[in-house]
Order: C-alpha cells, then structure tokens, then sequence
C-alpha cells in the first residue's frame, strides 16, 4: 500500500513545465508507448543531522553520519488537466499559485458518508482558533463540535463508500489517499478523483461548507483581490482617506485602560490619534502609494501617555474591507482574505437589519477610555444605571470570572466596547451570551450579581434566588459599541455580524425579552482629536568643576 498526496493543477497549466518551479531534474516516465507522466527530481547535498551540533566537542562530525532528502513531484496529464503527485517535501517544487485550492477537501467530502468522519481540522475564524478533534469511531461533524456559521473546515479525514478510491483518504487542498495502485494505474484513479471534485454533491450533506472559505494568500484569487484593494486604497489617498467598503479596525483586543492613541510613525511630529483611521495614514504617509508591500511593511501602534509603543500591527492586517464582483463577495479580515457565499452574505445582512435598535439615548463619548465612560455614565445617570464594569463574578469552574455587565438598570444588561476587528466586537458579543447563559441557568450567579449591584439595581426573581432555569423574558441585553463614524446606524465587519447573529439566536432561544444594538457617538472633537506633545526642556548638566 502506498500514501499518495496528490494536487490538481489549475487549467491554466497547459504542460507539466508550467507547474514547477525551476532546478529539478526531469525525467519522463513511459513504459514503450505507454506515457504516464513527468517526474521531477531536487535532491539536496549532504549534510550533518541537527543534533550532530550538540555533540561536535566530543565526537569527529564525520562519524555522526550524514541525511540527505530528495523532492519530486510527478505531473500526470488526465482528460485536459494535470495532477502533481508529490513525494518528501515535492509540495515545494509547485509553484504555489499553480494548483486548486480546496481540491481534496471537496473530494473526500463526496466521497465519504456524512456521518463517516475521524478527524475535523477547523478555524474559527472570528478569533483565528485553529483546531484538531479527532474520534476513535467514525462521526458526524456536529459530533465534533463543529459551529456551521462560525467554523471555517480546513481538512477532513474519513473512508470513502468506494474503497476502491482508497481505504482511508484525507482531503485539504490537496488529496491524501492511500492505496495499492502502481504507476500505470494512476490515471484511472486520478480519472474518477477529477470527477469527484466536479461534482456538486456534496452540498447535499455538507451545505455549510460552502459558506466561508479562506483563500490562499499566494493563489491568483488573493493576489486579484488585493489589486482591487490598493486601487481602492489609491482613491482614497486622493480624498483624504475616505473610501467605499474599507476601513480600518483593531485587530486585536486591548486594554483601553493603558493606551492613549495610535501612530503610524514613531516621528513625534506627528501625534497621537484617539481611533485607527485611514484619514490618520495618509496623513503620515501623504506621498506613498498603498500597494500591498507598504501595508504590509508599515505599522499602526497603540502607545501610552508618554508615546511608548504597546503593540504594533502592520497595515494590512488592520484593513477590513467587504467587496463584491462578478465572481462572488470577498471579505478582508485581519489579514486574510475569505470567499463568502452569496446567499450566506444576505442572510447574515437580513438578521443584522432586523436587529432592534436601543431607543434610548446613551452619553456621548468624549471620554479617555471605557472605564471612564461607564463611571460617567452612572455619575450623570440620575440613579438609572448601577455600575458593574471590572466587577468579575466568581463563578468558578470553566467560565471562572465573568464580568456581569457593564452598565445594569432596569432589567437592561448594556455591554460596552469601542468599535474593532471582528476578533474584538466577536468577543463583545461571546461575554454578553456568556452571562446570559449563567443568568438563565447558574444557580448561584444571580446572588454574586446582587452582591455586586447597588442596592436600588437588585435582581429578583419568583421562588427561591438559585432556581433554575430562570424566567428571563423580563430582560433585555444591549450591545453599545463606541464609533466614530459619522454615518448614520452601525456599520459592523462582515464576521462581527456573523457572530451577533448566532449570538442573538442562542439568547432569544435561552427566553430574553430583546435583545438590542446601540451606537454610542463620538464627540466630533474627540474623534478629530490628533495631539502633539509639546517637546520637554532639556535638562542643564551640571559639571563640577575640579577642585
């Protein structure tokens, strides 16, 4: 038996030549007229093994033996494609934009049963989790705990119905199958493997899988998409930073608490801005050209008061843009591009427009930072808010602390976070179901809130305080994001409202009354606000004279 790994090369290869980088050497193999391929061969020289260094002071190198490694890729013509059959590291002699992405994926996926599965790899890919989750007994995806709107499935390990197409096969990009097929009857396998990936059967079972799919930063689609990123970003140069379908957001979560602003240069020259913006780079970069090299080569950072760097992210992993083409819709997350189902993209689109709106009015933002406006909000409240920010609930066990809420009053759970990437306002939206979820079943979690909650703001409830589960339809949770934006309502990254709307389900189905969005404004100076430190006066040295 053998184990095969095997790529599809896009129809824009035309000859085996096409899909190979150069400095291998060629061989065809062919058995009298029989033609079956083009193998290509790097071998590498000599040399000593890594651990022979630890061991150099005592023993002559020479006697620690040597490793050497060979690639190859072997490049099959079938009906009008090619296939790379690779061996050792021969994956590296293929030009990286030269083969299908998915192509294995979508293979085992008809080939296998829905409930046949052993091994899921997946990435959640609002927060960029990736994972493995194996069974000892074949499964169905939900048994491995696979969210059909929030994971992203990068690879699958399962037996195929037809074990003629291999007894265990693997698909990512590329196909991993192992059998006992010699080299004159590969074209008979990889005939029915191309038949296999064009077929569409697979979404009768596997219909999610379609939804989101991350693309290959080498591959052509990625590389097209970035050129219609910098000719979007080269527009906006032009009018000051404003654009259509692209902005900037914080790709990561951090503590407010400790940044003042962000810079795009370390020049004191040019300030500190409150919000990353596009508006604030080109300001700092008047006279560049955003190509792709420049974001990714340059930097936004977060500094503290005296203009000391916290953390730094390069350009292109704070750019979020959504674009649709002639090809489909296309999201730009934290630095990756994903191909997002139509369909998906408006069901995604109607549950967001049919989000209520708070209707309340919430303080303006003209604030330094979270906790600051919180603290405000409940000063200037007129007692309608308890304030229950940074106050962590003990709850112990696999949640340990959770923070309540934010803001408390009225039955209404606000939660409050400036606008960010995905990963940031995904994490808003995870804290709020989580205490909703311990509200409605944590027997003790109601009693560590009221022992939070001011005495006006207490949580009641009908029997005893630990009855579970508990009648929550009284309560409404609001998510109060922090924008500088000047439109009109909330514009959230494609992923944030992915979330949210899982979120919402899961909270509505637990019995909450409502569950709400709100948009806190800035005020305009504040999100105009670019300060310069004044330069500080040099201290005289004093030089003692000699006595």
């Amino acid at each position: 038996m053998t184990t095969f790994t095997i790529y599809l090369m896009r129809d824009t290869v035309k000859k085996a030549g096409d899909a190979v980088v150069g400095g291998a050497a060629v061989h065809e193999i062919a058995d009298g007229p029989s033609e079956y391929g083009t193998l290509f061969v790097k071998a590498t020289t000599p040399d000593s093994p890594k651990w022979a260094k630890l061991f150099e002071a005592y023993v002559d190198r020479k006697k620690l033996g040597s490793v050497q490694s060979s690639s190859a890729a072997f490049l099959v013509p079938v009906d009008g494609r090619w296939f790379a059959l690779t061996f050792g590291q021969g994956r590296f002699l293929l030009h990286p934009d030269a083969y299908e992405e998915r192509f294995g994926l979508i293979v085992t996926l008809n080939s296998i049963e829905p409930d046949a599965l052993r091994s899921v790899d997946k990435r959640r890919f609002v927060d960029d989790q990736n994972s493995r989750v194996q069974t000892n007994q074949a499964a169905s995806a939900l048994s491995f705990g696979v969210d059909i709107e929030r994971d992203l499935i990068r690879g699958l390990v399962g037996k195929p119905v037809d074990e003629d197409l291999g007894r265990r096969m693997a698909g990512a990009d590329a196909l991993t199958v192992t059998t006992d097929a010699a080299v004159p009857d590969l074209k008979r396998f990889l005939r029915r493997y191309l038949k296999k990936f064009n077929s569409n059967a697979y979404q009768a079972n596997f219909p999610w899988v379609d939804q989101v799919r991350q693309l290959d930063p080498r591959g052509h689609r990625a590389q097209e998409l970035d050129t219609k990123l910098v000719e979007k970003l080269t527009e906006a140069w032009k009018h000051n930073g404003l654009a259509d379908e692209c902005w900037m957001a914080l790709p990561d979560i951090i503590d407010w608490a400790l940044v003042d602003g962000f810079k795009f240069t370390t020049s004191p020259k040019e300030g500190v801005s409150t919000d990353l913006h596009l508006p604030g780079v080109v300001q700092a970069y008047p006279d560049e050209l955003p190509t792709v090299d420049f974001l990714k080569k340059h930097y936004a950072m977060s500094v503290d008061e005296d203009e000391k760097v916290l953390e730094r992210w390069p350009l292109y992993r704070c750019m979020h843009c959504e674009m649709t083409t002639p090809d489909g819709s296309f999201v730009l997350s934290a630095g990756r591009w994903f191909e997002v189902d139509t369909d998906f993209v408006q069901a995604v689109d109607l549950a967001f427009q049919g989000m209520p709106a708070y209707p309340k009015p919430l303080p303006i933002y003209a604030h330094k930072d979270e906790d600051d406006y919180n603290k405000d909000a409940v000063d200037k409240g007129n007692g309608a808010w308890s304030l229950m920010d940074k106050k962590m609930l003990k709850v112990g066990g696999v949640y340990d602390k959770i923070e309540f809420c934010d803001l408390y009053g009225g039955h209404e759970l606000i939660h409050v976070k400036h606008y960010g990437s995905s990963s940031v306002l995904g994490h808003l939206f995870s804290q709020g179901m989580v205490s909703g979820e311990l509200l409605k079943s944590h027997a003790g979690y109601l009693d560590l809130a009221n022992g939070q909650l001011g005495t006006a703001h207490q949580l009641v409830t009908t029997g005893a305080t630990t009855d579970v589960p508990r009648d929550v339809s009284d309560y409404t949770i609001v998510f109060a994001i922090i924008s500088q934006s000047q439109k009109p309502g909330l514009h959230l990254p494609f992923f944030a409202k992915v979330v949210l709307k899982s979120v919402c389900a899961r909270l509505r189905e637990w019995g909450y009354g409502n569950v709400m969005l709100a948009k806190i404004e800035c005020d305009p100076m504040v999100a105009l606000t670019k300060k310069v430190k004044p330069k500080k006066a040099r201290k005289k040295r004093l030089v003692k004279k000699a006595a």
